[in-house]
């Protein structure tokens, strides 16, 4: 630690305003104070451009949960194909009724992990992503297992597990398809727990997350210094389908998806891509997030 006669300021005046006490420093002292900080933050191309982008089109909207939602991905869609993103190999796969995107890795004989929390009776992608990258090892994860099981295990040849992934184990209300969507009470298990102890694999190349109004929990635990991060969990890429209003216990989901995308610029780990607002039974929001930080992450699909 400096000394006190190296860090303090030189009071040179006071000046006394009902409570106020302003203290004028030597302007060397000051800048001793901010340099450390500056110094230690890390230039990232991809992330800046993304938050240059992004951040003055939504900052309009910021705390206005409802105009948020509605115009988020309207105000950023031109910040989709920004020249800094051609770093990874981005490329949409088909499933039944929508498109998902993967980034490839930069080598072809490396082995994935890809995980898909939320089935819902269709692995049309995942069938297409195994021949397009045959070194993926698959894991699907669905609380119903009719018809689910099956596709995942036999059909797609991976792994299956019959519980519902959120924010904390117990038995929780989730919204599942079985041969229509109902309400159902189901087993939990947090996310953390789920990919610390039973996947047991330290890096998730490619996540799919369609949990029905589940899928605030598990965002919330990405998050730098976050659950998955004290478990050394990292998610290389994600695409996730963000609901509202599906759950009747269950509200606030236009503050949980403002505040998650806030969170995200604040934290400068992952970017933002592929937005896309689904109007349907209900209106959803689909974005791929990707990780912009983690060395392994960007080594492996950052080109």
């Amino acid at each position: 630690m400096a000394s006190t006669k190296k860090t303090s300021c030189r009071l040179q005046k006071i000046l006394r305003s009902s409570d106020k006490i302003l203290l004028k420093c030597e302007w060397r002292t000051i800048l001793s104070l901010f340099i450390p900080v500056l110094s230690t933050r890390k230039v990232n191309p991809v992330f800046d451009a993304f938050y240059n982008c992004v951040y003055p089109k939504i900052i309009g909207q910021k705390d206005n949960y409802d105009r948020f939602w509605l115009l988020y991905v309207h105000l950023t869609e031109e910040c989709d194909n920004l020249p800094e993103y051609k770093t990874f190999d981005l490329q949409p796969i088909a499933n039944t009724d929508e498109i998902k995107y993967v980034s490839f890795p930069k080598q072809k004989e490396e082995n994935i992990t890809m995980v898909t929390l939320g089935i819902g009776h269709d692995v049309d992608a995942e069938l297409r992503l195994k021949k397009m990258w045959p070194g993926t090892e698959f894991f699907g994860v669905d609380p119903s297992p009719e018809i689910n099981k099956d596709l995942y295990e036999v059909k797609l040849g991976g792994n299956y597990f019959q519980v519902a992934v959120s924010g904390q184990g117990g038995m929780q209300k989730s919204y599942i398809f079985r041969k229509k969507y109902r309400d159902e009470t189901t087993m939990h298990i947090g996310a953390d727990y789920f990919f610390g102890n039973m996947l047991k694999r330290p890096r998730v190349d490619i996540l799919w997350v369609d949990t029905e109004g589940n899928e605030f929990p598990v965002l919330d635990m990405i998050h730098r210094g976050g659950p998955l991060d004290r478990r050394g969990v990292k998610i290389c890429q994600m695409n996730v389908e963000i609901h509202k209003d599906l759950l009747k216990d269950v509200t606030g989901e236009k503050q949980k998806f403002h505040d998650f995308v806030w969170k995200i610029m604040e934290d400068r780990k992952y970017i933002i891509v592929k937005p896309f607002y689904v109007y349907w039974f209900h209106d959803f929001i689909r974005v791929v997030v990707l990780n912009v930080e983690d060395p392994e992450c960007t080594s492996l699909y950052m080109r």
